[in-house]
């Protein structure tokens, strides 16, 4: 009975992957991110550190399995290998006399400002449902998760070389071809910090295989 069962699953299975499609493309858009903080938690006054978020962008190559489904639409699981350019402007003002992390007493204001470029290769695998509007329009919203290391820096115990982040968007699908994708994603630094990522996609997909 087991093995009957095992037999059957087996099958089906086989029969979801060979009637299943391959789609290889590639893919590019726009990044705006920045680093946030709890500033209550951390202890930080209002208006000594400000981040504000960055233009960036990211390209590379996109991946997509997209299982049989119905008239109403099909399961899919995608894989990108993207380069991305991200980061966040940074503005701190120690005012006079004031002491804002250990060891620094500013007898005049001390204002800096900065671009902080970060880079990253990532590789995003997400998860989602196609919902079928139309012969040539699908709506697909998904969740991901993404292994991501900074590219030209020093990596250490804080600064390992693997991170991992998470997120969740929508793709807008046109034809077998193109899709149009909004997305989301987090990478917490701890408890009171952490990167985030608004990211607009255009992806291609060039050939299919079965």
């Amino acid at each position: 009975m087991k093995g009957k069962f095992l037999i059957t699953t087996g099958l089906m299975l086989a029969s979801v992957c060979t009637s299943a499609q391959n789609y290889f493309g590639v893919t590019g858009g726009y990044n705006l991110s920045t680093f946030k903080m709890d500033k209550q938690r951390l202890g930080i006054p209002d208006g000594v550190v400000e981040n504000s978020p960055k233009s960036g962008f990211n390209a590379g190559i996109a991946y997509e399995y997209r299982f049989t489904g119905s008239d109403k639409g099909n399961l899919f699981i995608g894989a990108n290998v993207l380069y991305s350019l991200e980061g966040y402007h940074h503005k701190a003002l120690v005012p006079a006399n004031m002491s804002v992390y250990p060891d620094i007493v500013s007898v005049e204001p001390i204002e800096s400002e900065e671009d902080v470029d970060i880079k990253y290769l990532k590789v995003p695998v997400s998860f989602g449902y196609n919902f079928k509007l139309s012969d040539n329009f699908g709506l697909a919203p998904k969740v991901f998760g993404i292994l991501e290391s900074q590219v030209g820096v020093e990596h250490s115990d804080a600064n390992p070389v693997f991170d991992f982040a998470f997120g969740a968007g929508v793709n807008l699908n046109i034809g077998e071809r193109l899709s149009i994708g909004l997305g989301y994603d987090w990478n917490p630094d701890d408890f009171d910090c952490y990167f985030g990522n608004a990211h607009a996609n255009v992806s291609y997909y060039i050939f299919s295989t079965k």
